[in-house]
């Protein structure tokens, strides 16, 4: 699974940085050369990067820790109480992180973050009202909606991560 989240995260950076660097400024131009002088002076470099949150200094190695932290088959059976504690720590992880976001007062820096937050609240939600804990039938490869909802659960803090990381570089 560390893999799968490493290669979509090296994906969606590369896709990025693609678009970031095409050679187009936005003035239609796309030799590279200065878009003319405008009349209104634009923010120095350090103001505009010192008024962005970097909230992934802090949360990226957490996130990843919990992410690399999955053991091999702990939610085969997404009822089993290892599977349950599982994915309980990694849904409080996903929550500090919003509650973090909340706090900073950066929720409109963060809208990817806060929608694949919300993904992880939905599906927490729907695998307590589902009765998916406790299951010893449900299986995270057999389709049933309880191991959907604990495939989303078990990937919640790499798209957090991924969706934080891509919020950063594309806040103006």
């Amino acid at each position: 699974m560390r893999h799968t989240t490493t290669a979509t995260a090296a994906v969606l950076l590369a896709v990025l940085a693609a678009g970031c660097s095409s050679g187009d400024d936005g003035d239609g131009k796309a030799d590279g050369s200065p878009a003319p002088s405008t009349s209104s002076a634009a923010p120095a470099e350090s103001e505009t990067t010192a008024a962005r949150p970097k909230l992934s200094t802090e949360w990226s190695p957490k996130l990843q820790a919990a992410t690399s932290s999955s053991q091999d088959d702990v939610c085969k059976t997404v009822g089993a109480k290892p599977c349950v504690d599982h994915i309980t720590r990694l849904t409080e992880l996903v929550y500090d992180v919003r509650d973090a976001i909340d706090t900073a007062g950066a929720t409109a820096a963060y809208p990817k973050a806060l929608e694949a937050i919300g993904d992880v609240e939905d599906a927490s939600a729907a695998y307590a009202e589902g009765g998916c804990a406790g299951s010893s039938e449900a299986t995270l490869l057999d389709g049933s909606e309880c191991g959907g909802y604990v495939a989303t659960l078990l990937l919640g803090p790499s798209m957090v991560d991924m969706t934080m990381t891509t919020d950063e570089l594309t806040v103006p």
